[in-house]
């Protein structure tokens, strides 16, 4: 009977210390089986997408003219497979996760604001962005590829004078900063039709402003236009990744590589306020969190308003922690890297979005019909008259 005793509670403790180291080393137990066990340079990548056919775009508007601007929308890392640093669009599990939870709860709070396009790309390995090593750099540029070929077939289709709204989440945050860079630092009239850009759980450092993004700035209030709006928010639990975000996040360079930010200032946008003020900032300012995951695109989840208060705190956005257990990031198994399943600004995006782009139509509309004045005067030359000769 001592040695059934003695087995049984050796047996037991054993368990006991599995199950505790499990529980203490799961990020490290997540990435290691989410890395790709082979070298990017050996590796075949899919085959790139054709953005002339629908089939290479997660959503396409039924109707192009609808609302009354054109959202380009990038969505957050959706493949969190080994198997591959880019995923194939058609990856079964990766568009599934894009269908029916980041394209709902991500491109959900712009519907109302205009015609909303999704391109599928190669999508980088959620692994890519745990290393600043070669393989994970390499991933992230062959997806930004894609996108930017997915913009150029965007603004052949959109025309030339809609307003345009550009939305990004994590990865696909990473490559709206891409596209700022390339597209819009250069092309007057690219800038004149940008109401906003969102960056959402991507770093956006204020030295871009600078620097990459000189003619891009941040938005600064609720009323500003042609501006950037980027924050990250997470609960006070998540130290870890709130350290990560300021440290470990990368950021194009002049030159399209990729460097890290190393704890660099980070703009924060309060979604509550749309200001990048260090106060704290009460629920009741809150239009509304909500979960669309299932639903189809376009319908209307409910609103779970006044619920989140939020501070901006060295360049990271810190949330309440949400009452309802479906507003709350997962802790298990890097569930806190997905895509989640909820939005805690949802209404708060959608208000300010449309808010934005009716702003940027007035401007328009007001440039439109004011010519710039002309600063300097124009001295005449006199110019001598010559009398039409008389007719024979």
């Amino acid at each position: 009977m001592r040695w059934r005793r003695a087995i049984w509670a050796g047996a037991a403790l054993t368990t006991a210390l599995t199950i505790a180291g499990v529980v203490v080393f799961q990020d490290n137990i997540t990435r290691y089986f989410a890395k790709p066990k082979v070298p990017f340079q050996v590796v075949t990548p899919p085959l790139p997408p054709d953005y002339r056919e629908r089939g290479a775009w997660a959503l396409w508007p039924a109707a192009p003219n609808a609302g009354s601007a054109d959202i380009f929308y990038v969505h957050s890392t959706t493949y969190y497979s080994s198997g591959g640093w880019n995923a194939s669009i058609n990856d079964g599990e990766a568009v599934e996760a894009l269908t029916k939870i980041a394209a709902p709860n991500e491109a959900g709070p712009f519907f109302n604001a205009g015609a909303i396009y999704a391109p599928r790309y190669r999508q980088a390995t959620l692994f890519a962005f745990f290393t600043h090593k070669f393989d994970g750099v390499a991933a992230r540029r062959l997806a930004y590829r894609d996108v930017k070929r997915a913009f150029d077939e965007f603004l052949k289709t959109v025309g030339e004078a809609r307003p345009i709204v550009l939305v990004g989440y994590n990865q696909g945050g990473l490559h709206v900063q891409g596209l700022l860079q390339d597209y819009f630092q250069d092309d007057e009239a690219l800038q004149r039709r940008l109401a906003a850009a969102y960056v959402i759980g991507q770093a956006t450092p204020i030295a871009l402003f600078e620097e990459t993004l000189a003619q891009t700035p941040p938005c600064l209030a609720p009323t500003d236009i042609r501006c950037l709006v980027s924050y990250t928010d997470l609960e006070h639990r998540f130290d870890e990744e709130v350290d990560r975000t300021r440290r470990r996040a990368m950021v194009w360079t002049a030159d399209g590589d990729l460097v890290a930010i190393s704890g660099t200032e980070i703009l924060c946008v309060n979604p509550l306020t749309w200001t990048a003020s260090t106060d704290y900032v009460g629920p009741e300012a809150h239009f509304g969190a909500a979960s669309a995951t299932g639903l189809r695109f376009g319908e209307t989840p409910p609103a779970i308003a006044k619920s989140i208060g939020a501070r901006c705190a060295n360049g990271v956005l810190h949330v309440d922690r949400p009452a309802q257990d479906f507003l709350r990031r997962g802790d298990w198994f890097g569930a806190k890297w997905r895509a989640q399943h909820f939005n805690l600004f949802y209404y708060d995006l959608a208000e300010d979005a449309e808010r934005r782009v009716r702003n940027l139509i007035a401007r328009q509309e007001e440039e439109y019909r004011y010519l710039e004045p002309i600063e300097e005067s124009v001295d005449l030359e006199v110019s001598p008259i010559n009398k039409v000769p008389e007719p024979n």
